[in-house]
C-alpha cells in the first residue's frame, strides 16, 4: 500500500457515510453557510483536540489529593508544634482548661485500606448496603468490588465494619 506524502498542505479522504448523517450535515450546511468540508474539517478538529473527561477528571482528583495531603500534614506539624511548647509555657497551671487542650494527643485514625470491609450507605436513604471489600482506595474515594463489578464511592458513604489485613 501506498502512503501519502504526509507533508503536503492538503490530503484527500473519501468517507462514507450514512443517509442520516448526510441529511443531518446538508441541514447543518443551510444554517451555517460552510462547505461539506469546512464543517467535517472542524468536527474532527474538535474531536482531535477533545481531552478524554474521566482523564480530566483524574488529574483533578489527584491534584486535590495532594493539596489535601499537604494541608493535612501541616495541621500535624502545628498540633505537634503546640503540644511541644505548651509545658514551656510558665503562665498555664498543668490543670488550666487551655494548657489541657494544647497537650491533648491528636485522635489517630487508620485510613482506608484495601481489604477492608465496608457498609455503603444507599442514596437519599438513612439505611446501608451490603457489605463489601474494599479493592482500591485515594483520598477521598475507594471502589469496591460488587456483584455486578467494581464501582466507586465517596468515602464519606461508607463505614467502616472489619479488616481482613493484619
Amino acid at each position: 500500500m501506498e502512503h501519502p506524502d504526509i507533508n503536503s498542505a492538503n490530503h484527500l479522504i473519501t468517507v462514507e457515510l450514512s443517509g442520516e448523517i448526510y441529511a443531518a450535515l446538508l441541514a447543518k450546511i443551510k444554517i451555517t453557510g460552510k462547505t461539506e468540508s469546512e464543517l467535517i474539517i472542524q468536527g474532527l478538529q474538535q474531536v482531535l483536540n477533545e481531552t478524554n473527561e474521566q482523564d480530566r477528571f483524574a488529574i483533578l482528583e489527584a491534584a486535590l489529593e495532594q493539596k489535601l495531603k499537604k494541608y493535612v500534614e501541616s495541621l500535624i506539624k502545628v498540633g505537634a508544634l503546640s503540644s511541644e511548647l505548651t509545658p514551656s509555657l510558665p503562665h498555664l497551671s498543668p490543670d488550666s482548661d487551655l494548657a489541657h487542650k494544647r497537650t491533648m494527643p491528636i485522635p489517630t485514625t487508620r485510613p482506608l485500606q484495601v481489604g477492608d470491609r465496608v457498609l455503603i450507605l444507599e442514596p437519599e436513604s438513612p439505611y446501608y448496603m451490603a457489605k463489601l471489600l474494599v479493592i482500591k482506595t485515594s483520598l477521598i474515594r475507594a471502589t469496591v468490588d460488587t456483584d455486578t463489578g467494581e464501582k466507586i464511592f465517596l468515602k464519606r458513604d461508607l463505614r467502616f465494619v472489619e479488616s481482613t489485613i493484619e
